[in-house]
Order: C-alpha cells, then structure tokens, then sequence
C-alpha cells in the first residue's frame, strides 16, 4: 500500500511520542497482516500533489493509494471531479473509533459520504494565548478563573482587550497592545457562538449567515473591530503579531496551538492558553480551524477495500481510548507552560469546527470580501446581506451546475501545456 504526500512522512521511531508508535504500529501490521506499506513523495507541494493525484487518477495509473491532503482541496473539487473515493461505500471503516479525529472526519464529508480517514493527534485549531506576566503588571483578570466559571465570554474579552492596550511612556501610542491576530477572527466568533457562512446538506452546501446565531456573531465582531484598538494583519510579515506576543508587547494573541512550540518556547514572560471566549448562543468553547489534513483514497486503486482495512489498523497506535488520551496529554504537556492548558487542550482537541467554506473558493472570496466590510464599518452585517443576497444565492446555484470534470481535465492539461502540443 502506497501514501503519497508532498513530503516524506515515514514516521521516525525516534521522533514523538506518535511518530515512535505510528512506526511501531506499521511494523507491526505489516509482519501480521501480509503487507507491505511504502510512504512516497509525489510532489513537491500541495499544488503539486494536486496535480500528481489528477493526473495519475485520470490515467487509469494512480500514483498511490491514499494520499496526503488539505480539507479545503478535498473538497468539493476532487470529489465531484472523481479523483476521491468515499471510503464510507467500503463499508469496512468504523470513524466512531477513538483513534479517528472527530474534525477532519466532520471536514472530509460530502453530500452524505465520508471521503478522509484522518488520524487523532495532539492537535488544537486556534484560541487565546495570553501573557500572565502583562495580566499580573496591569491588574487584568486571570483567563483561567474566568473560563473555568463559565465567564470567558465576549464582553470579558472586549473589555480586556480594551484594558491590555498601555501606554507607558505617554507618547499618545501604545506600547503594549491589548489583543493581536493575524487572520480568520470572524470565524471564531462565528463558531463560538454555534454559527457558520455555509451548512452541508445532502445535496452540498447551502447558506447559513441570516441565522440568529450568526447575525448575532456578525454584529459583535463589527463592535470588535471598530471599537477596540488592536493589532491586526501581518504587519509586514505573517509571523510579525507571532513574534510581538512573544516579545511581550502584547496581552492576548488569537492563533493556533501549533505557536506553542514552534514559537513560545523561548518567551521570557510567563503564558497561558484559553479557548476563544464563548458567544451568548454558544454551547461550549470550541477551536475554529481554517483546514484538516488527512488522507484520501484515490478512485481506481487496486483493492480499495484491504487499503481501507489496512490504513484502519496503522492508526491504532493506541490500544484504548485511555492510552490515547495520556499519549495526547503527553504530547500537550510537552509544549504547555501549566497543567490548565494541558487539560483546555485535551478538551479542545475533539471540539475542533473545520468550516466547509474554503472549499468553495468563489463563495468564499465572496463572504470574505463581505466580511471585511463589517469588520471596517462600511457596512453593518444587515446591510451587507441584503446588498449581497442574490449575488450569494447565485454563487451557490453555480456549485451544483459547476463541472468538476472539466476543472480536473484542466489539472491535467493545462491550457499552456495544449498549445505547445497543437504547435508541435
């Protein structure tokens, strides 16, 4: 059985505490289950293995069994083109088990199907990073009592946001800035309050903005924006708002877990980690994540059925649900700073919500665009919907007549690539 991604991910066994148990695990299911599993690059990145996985589909000739891959390319695009295969028609996969990842299960279906078989790992989308140092010099409230109360809401947010902004030395400027982020904070706000731009139906997508739910999201996140000084965007860089929270210039930095280790660990001051703060018709503090990524089955492989058997039992790294909690815990533990955030992140690492949008890329420029409106004040959310309805309804009546077969057909022969034939 062949996985093909971008990279190599032949699991080192003396890498993590999971890539030592994945390496295990395969030596294991190979030496008892007569296979052999082979790990393969097949491009050069994720365009590239776009390309691979179309081409080599097309061809009658798939260049792996299952391949590595982003949601938000997943899907619609190689589903409705015929490059991906449901796994769920095999009838041999159980994505209950606790060794299935409840988000990227959630983001690879389609129209009723499930078409991704992704892995549970130590994996949190975004949240709150917070400087306990900053919190204690300016009298700020400790997020940790406040979540843990049930009081980590939106209002506590804003008014913390707004308090973390200093001055220090009276120039007119803040030195020290309440709040930074880089990227997707409505849809934060949006799923922390049990909202989304777009439902799943069985026949596709259909939209979801005109909920009370979201409108309500919609409207604070315009009050957010245009009423509380921030640090916002890239800031000349995409890394820049990383590197200011981790300089101490900044209170709270809204991004993603991953930060904690590839970022923090040598921030001097003291640091923690909250969900993002719960909206009044939210349920639970959940983790917004922009894409998943697991694995595809490609259409025309030879067995489908064994592939779907095999790649079920190399995800059993773990013998129960017990050993994998202590192993992701284990992991957790590794770059937090405090037990608190260890168990946050237990927590939220099964409450992860991957919105179908970027899927869709004309619709999402759409909203986005949209978005941007609210959040500068050009438009309030009410106005914005109404001016943008039918342009949006209309968007999503042209992904059902949309033909994925003709954008696949394009992947493998580019328009570039015909004329130089046709010349010859």
């Amino acid at each position: 059985m062949r996985i093909g991604s971008f990279f190599d991910m032949t699991p080192d066994p003396e890498g993590s505490i999971f890539e030592k148990a994945f390496a295990d695990r395969i030596e294991y299911v190979e030496q008892n289950y007569n296979c052999n599993i082979e790990f393969l690059v097949v491009g050069d990145g994720n365009d590239a293995i776009i390309n691979s996985y179309v081409t080599s589909v097309l061809s009658g000739d798939p260049c792996c069994d299952v391949g590595y891959i982003l949601s938000y390319r997943l899907l619609p695009a190689l589903i409705e083109g015929g490059i991906a295969q449901p796994v769920s028609d095999l009838g041999v996969v159980d994505f209950s088990a606790p060794w299935y990842d409840a988000a990227a299960t959630e983001a690879g279906t389609y129209k009723g199907k499930q078409y991704a078989m992704g892995r549970r790992d130590a994996g949190v989308q975004y949240g709150i990073f917070w400087n306990k140092t900053l919190f204690d010099r300016y009298g700020l409230p400790d997020l940790y009592e406040l979540y843990e109360k049930g009081e980590w809401t939106w209002d506590k947010f804003k008014e913390i946001a707004l308090a973390g902004n200093q001055d220090t030395d009276g120039d007119g400027e803040y030195d020290v800035h309440g709040f930074n982020w880089r990227e997707n904070l409505v849809w934060s706000f949006m799923s922390s309050n049990g909202a989304d731009a777009v439902k799943k139906t069985d026949a596709g997508i259909e939209l979801a903005l005109e909920t009370p739910e979201a409108m309500e999201a919609l409207e604070f996140y315009a009050d957010f924006e245009q009423n509380v000084p921030q640090q916002k965007g890239w800031l000349g860089d995409w890394q820049s708002q990383i590197w200011n929270f981790r300089d101490g210039s900044v209170c709270m930095c809204y991004e993603a877990w991953w930060i904690s280790s590839s970022y923090l660990g040598e921030m001097q001051d003291e640091w923690g980690f909250v969900p993002f703060p719960k909206g009044p018709s939210g349920t639970e503090y959940v983790s917004y994540g922009k894409e998943a990524s697991p694995f595809m089955m490609l259409n025309g492989i030879e067995k489908p059925e064994e592939v779907a058997q095999i790649m079920d039992l190399i995800f059993q790294i773990f013998d129960d649900e017990e050993d994998w909690d202590e192993a992701v815990m284990a992991a957790f533990e590794k770059n937090a700073t405090d037990s608190t955030a260890v168990d946050i992140c237990l927590e939220l690492s099964q409450k992860n919500q991957i919105s179908p949008l970027m899927g869709f890329k004309d619709l999402n420029e759409m909203i986005n665009k949209m978005m941007d409106s609210i959040g500068n004040g050009e438009q309030t959310p009410q106005t914005a919907l109404e001016a943008n309805r039918s342009a949006l309804e209309q968007a999503v009546a042209d992904i059902q007549d949309h033909d994925y077969d003709a954008d696949m057909q394009e992947i493998a022969n580019p328009p570039e690539e015909e004329e130089a034939s046709a010349a010859q």
